[in-house]
């Protein structure tokens, strides 16, 4: 019983709020302007980089000696731009990757490979899976490690 009178009274001093207050859809004269007016607004739209300036200012901050290490990584990979692909549809959507993507990545070294992982996902597109990119890139290395039969984990 005691329930229902608080329900009660909680209503009814919602309803005699509801009353006194008018509702903030009808415009008034004393009404602020937006903040940002629509002109501003299309300006701002307009001055965002897209994700191309993204992607190329993310690379800029690479120094000379990351950029050379991720070529030579990419050249002891020695495998066709298909294997990146294949790696991210890994990491992404569960698929596993060949075995010839595999060869490579072993071939290439456990900190390589974190590497170019690294790089993939600060890409704008891939930017929002981050939170993946640790755990599966591992996983990734372990699958393909065991796989071909790799001796040690920092070969290359």
């Amino acid at each position: 019983m005691e329930n229902k009178t608080i329900f009660m009274i909680f209503s009814l001093i919602m309803v005699l709020l509801s009353f006194s207050h008018p509702t903030l859809a009808i415009e008034g004269d004393n009404d602020e302007s937006p903040l940002i007016s629509d002109d501003e607004f299309d300006a701002t739209i307009a001055m965002s980089p897209t994700s191309n300036d993204y992607n190329v200012n993310m690379y800029r901050k690479y120094s000379k000696k990351q950029k050379d290490y991720l070529k030579n990584c990419s050249k002891k990979m020695d495998v066709p731009y298909q294997c990146a692909e294949e790696v991210l549809a890994e990491i992404l959507l569960n698929k596993s990757a060949s075995r010839d993507c595999c060869r490579g990545i072993v071939k290439a070294g456990k900190e390589c490979h974190m590497e170019f992982m690294n790089l993939f996902f600060q890409v704008y597109q891939l930017k929002h899976f981050s939170s993946k990119r640790f755990s599966k890139a591992n996983a990734i290395w372990n699958r393909c490690s065991t796989e071909i039969g790799a001796v040690s984990p920092f070969s290359g």
